[in-house]
């Protein structure tokens, strides 16, 4: 039995790495957003979708995924997931300026890219995981400058020794104090 959630920022590869999970373990993918599909509404300020009512979520997520004995979800909106569904949690992560050039050339609005990126530098994905589902059941994989290949065979050695894997990745360790800075002072000018 395997029930998985891969989470991390948007641009990190999470759909991919989902896709080739469900063949290796033949398991169905859940797209979250199409479960819940009619309690999300679109916010132009914010250039993202909101979820109307989580309670109502949570549920229509339960029942989709409560009889199923394998699945692979891939979603950013772990604390939608009730923690009794997951057997693991995928943690992927990027390199923030990698990261940012994906979300450049995908076409995403700057200030959009910018607050992603600082998500990344963080952690938040890792954070809002550790606490909806503990470290005991997470594998966190830096997936910078790997191949889809490699990544996967990483979760899936990972999964079959049954160990998990937290803190792996500390951006603050690699990035300069000067492009924090001006991320930062970027994101500023973005909220005002």
């Amino acid at each position: 039995m395997v029930r998985l959630l891969v989470t991390g920022s948007p641009g990190v590869g999470k759909t991919t790495i989902a896709i080739e999970l469900s063949k290796i373990y033949n398991a169905p993918l859940i797209d979250v957003d199409e479960v819940i599909k009619p309690l999300l509404r679109w916010d132009d300020r914010l250039q993202t979708n909101y979820i109307i009512d989580e309670t109502k979520a949570r549920d229509l997520i339960m029942r989709k995924l409560s009889n199923l004995e394998l699945f692979i979800i891939d979603t950013i909106a772990v604390n939608l997931i009730d923690r009794s569904l997951i057997d693991w949690c995928i943690v992927l992560r990027l390199n923030p300026i990698q990261l940012m050039q994906r979300l450049l050339m995908r076409g995403w609005p700057r200030c959009k890219v910018i607050e992603n990126v600082l998500a990344e530098i963080v952690g938040s994905s890792l954070s809002m995981a550790i606490d909806t589902f503990g470290k005991d059941r997470i594998i966190e994989v830096d997936t910078s400058n790997k191949g889809v290949g490699e990544v996967v065979k990483y979760i899936v050695d990972h999964l079959s020794s049954g160990v998990p894997n937290v803190g792996v990745v500390d951006w603050f360790d690699t990035l300069s104090t000067d492009l924090l800075i001006s991320l930062s002072e970027e994101m500023d000018k973005c909220l005002t």
